[in-house]
């Protein structure tokens, strides 16, 4: 079995968490890993591991354009966003996340962790002008002194129990899979 994990980062925390899995996975499998900006070609590959940040609810841009144009794999979803995953927005990212994978595609699962917010990311909102209501709800729900604890709170992760944890779940995926294939 051949599998490929590819990941976009922006902080450093997804590439931490790809990094993470890829070191763990067993040695009894060909394995590669891919910043997305290279736009691997994936078609030697049986798993494919798609590691992102969460932006606007969705994965981010590069990401979020790369997931439909993976065809005919087995898919493991890996993000990490500033809130907690299991918030009714974490929820929502995720689904968001899933409806991206193409039908040829088999999901194996999906993990999703805190990360980090990228500093420079709440500087522009910061000094962003809004245009419109709903920019302007926007930005002061980021800037919101309870958010600002949250994410300087939520800025240890990613850490080891993160990767150990989604390492777990895809190990333990790519066993299955393993296990059924020799059927």
């Amino acid at each position: 079995m051949k599998i490929a994990v590819v990941y976009g980062s922006l902080s450093g925390n997804t590439e931490r968490l790809a990094r993470g899995v890829f070191d763990r996975i067993s040695p009894e499998y060909e394995k590669a890993i891919f910043d997305v900006k290279d736009k691997p070609d994936l078609s030697d590959y049986d798993v494919v591991a798609l590691g992102f940040w969460i932006d606007k609810s969705f994965p981010h841009k590069a990401m979020k354009e790369f997931i439909p144009e993976v065809r005919d794999k087995e898919v493991f979803l890996m993000g990490t966003m500033g809130y907690y995953p299991d918030s009714d927005h974490g929820q929502a990212c995720i689904k968001n996340s899933v409806g991206l994978v193409d039908k040829s595609c088999k999901l194996m699962g999906y993990f999703m962790c805190n990360g980090k917010i990228d500093m420079k990311i709440l500087e522009r909102i910061g000094q962003m002008k809004p245009r419109n209501m709903g920019e302007e709800i926007f930005k002061k729900h980021m800037l919101d002194e309870k958010n600002l604890i949250r994410y300087k709170m939520l800025g240890d992760h990613v850490n080891e129990t993160d990767i150990e944890f989604c390492s777990a779940r895809f190990n333990e995926r790519v066993a299955i899979k393993a296990a059924i294939d020799s059927l």
